[in-house]
């Protein structure tokens, strides 16, 4: 079921929030995003099968604001409810927000600047993490500290910043692309795979001609840090997400250039992850992965 309403003039921006049983952040997230400063925004809610109250919290904010969207479907999990959030949003710029997140007042409206003064195809902004077990913030970073203070205020290409592409976090949930660059180059969320967010950054970062950056912090993310057998199991799609992003490469004609850059990153990412691994059999499992991927080589 899909609920719009007869608005003709697309919005600016459209925000797109995947939902499964959010019941307990989802009105901080709306409401966040409802008081911003900038005014002319859809929010794309996507309700993924929830079983909670998420589904009647979403129609209660439809009723009283009309830039409220709901798509209901069954569980297909976050990369598809972003895929068919996108496919409906009619925003010249899109945000991909997480439903536990919130927006500080000023963010869509400083994006919106920031990717207006520089013509931007993505901008790139901070966030402060937040745990939610004891709701103390921590961190309050830019989680691109390759880029030097000659990236600011200006825009810039992709060319530019080859050297620490891949050290770039691909975290999507701080970051606004234009929808142009999303549709004419078919950039979607992959599915069946986790970290796919790593293959959608840098399909849509490779796609850009105009990047830019804001340093101030916009959003605030609930870092949850997840553990237990199954969020171990799920690292085992690394792997699988490098491989595709090495052949995206290939197709693009760009690994011989990128190809050291990309390798390092690749092998240091992999090995960082596997030191947040607790399941003593998906220890084992991705060791055998890492083995075969680096046979007889020291991993630091």
């Amino acid at each position: 079921m899909v609920l719009v309403t007869d608005s003709i003039k697309p919005p600016s921006i459209s925000i797109i929030i995947p939902i499964h049983n959010s019941e307990s952040t989802l009105k901080q997230c709306l409401d966040s995003l409802l008081n911003q400063s900038f005014s002319d925004i859809e929010i794309v809610c996507v309700n993924d099968g929830s079983t909670d109250k998420s589904q009647k919290i979403i129609e209660e904010y439809m009723r009283k604001d009309s830039r409220v969207k709901l798509i209901t479907q069954n569980y297909t999990g976050d990369a598809l409810a972003r895929n068919k959030g996108r496919y409906l949003a009619r925003g010249e710029y899109i945000v991909f927000m997480n439903s536990d997140d919130y927006a500080k007042s000023e963010m869509i409206g400083n994006l919106y600047k920031n990717a207006k003064e520089h013509e931007s195809d993505i901008v790139l902004f901070s966030a402060t993490n937040l745990n939610p077990s004891n709701m103390e913030f921590f961190d309050e970073e830019f989680p691109f500290i390759e880029f030097s203070d000659d990236y600011d205020n200006r825009a810039f290409s992709p060319q530019e910043t080859y050297d620490f592409m891949f050290k770039i976090k691909p975290d999507i949930y701080n970051k606004m692309f234009k929808r142009d660059i999303l549709e004419k180059n078919n950039i979607t969320f992959i599915k069946g795979l986790n970290y796919e967010y790593y293959l959608f950054f840098i399909q849509a970062y490779l796609s850009s001609r105009n990047i830019s950056l804001l340093r101030n912090s916009l959003l605030v993310h609930r870092n949850s840090n997840k553990k237990g057998f199954k969020e171990d199991l799920k690292k085992l799609d690394l792997f699988k997400i490098f491989n595709i992003e090495k052949d995206y490469l290939i197709r693009k004609k760009l690994y011989k250039e990128l190809k050291y850059q990309f390798e390092k990153s690749k092998k240091n990412i992999l090995i960082s992850w596997s030191k947040t691994i607790s399941s003593f059999v998906v220890k084992i499992l991705y060791s055998i992965k890492l083995f075969s991927t680096y046979p007889f080589q020291k991993l630091k």
